[in-house]
């Protein structure tokens, strides 16, 4: 008899710590984070072509939009390896990093403060910003071309 007060102790001890389903505001207020973060993009301004991302949901990518909210940066991306361009953020951002398997297009954080804009695959440990939309692997290829190129990065309107 003991065993089943504790039980239900416990049992009614859960339900009122709050691990019930959260109630509704109904206003939405909850989910309008994400979405709002889902469907930020930003423009990619590359010899002259402007180019379209959509922010990944992830905290580096909502503090790329803060920091390009303030003003565009431009990033001098360095070939490396065949099938990525690297550079330099002018500041970090907050890296959780895991290992992910990249697509031509994807754009991703490394080390905290490098941004990687991939023409082809790879797998290594980054944190996924964004990917480039409505471009083939050859087209990003043939944009980025061999060697260094410059960006600037910029928060669509």
């Amino acid at each position: 008899m003991k065993l089943i007060e504790i039980i239900i102790s416990i049992m009614i001890g859960l339900l009122n710590s709050g691990c019930a389903a959260p109630e509704s505001s109904g206003s939405g207020a909850g989910t309008s984070d994400v979405t709002e973060v889902s469907q930020m993009e930003i423009t990619i301004d590359v010899r002259g072509n402007k180019l379209t991302a959509a922010l990944a949901d992830s905290t580096a990518a909502k503090e790329l939009a803060e920091k390009l909210e303030a003003e565009p940066v431009t990033v001098l991306l360095n070939e490396y390896g065949g099938f990525e361009k690297v550079g330099d953020l002018p500041w970090s951002l907050t890296k959780t990093d895991e290992s992910i398997e990249t697509e031509p297009g994807d754009i991703m954080l490394y080390q905290g403060d490098q941004m990687t804009i991939f023409y082809n695959s790879n797998s290594w440990s980054y944190t996924k910003l964004g990917h480039i939309d409505n471009i083939t692997q050859e087209e990003l290829k043939a944009l980025f071309g061999e060697g260094d190129v410059t960006v600037t990065l910029s928060l669509k309107e």
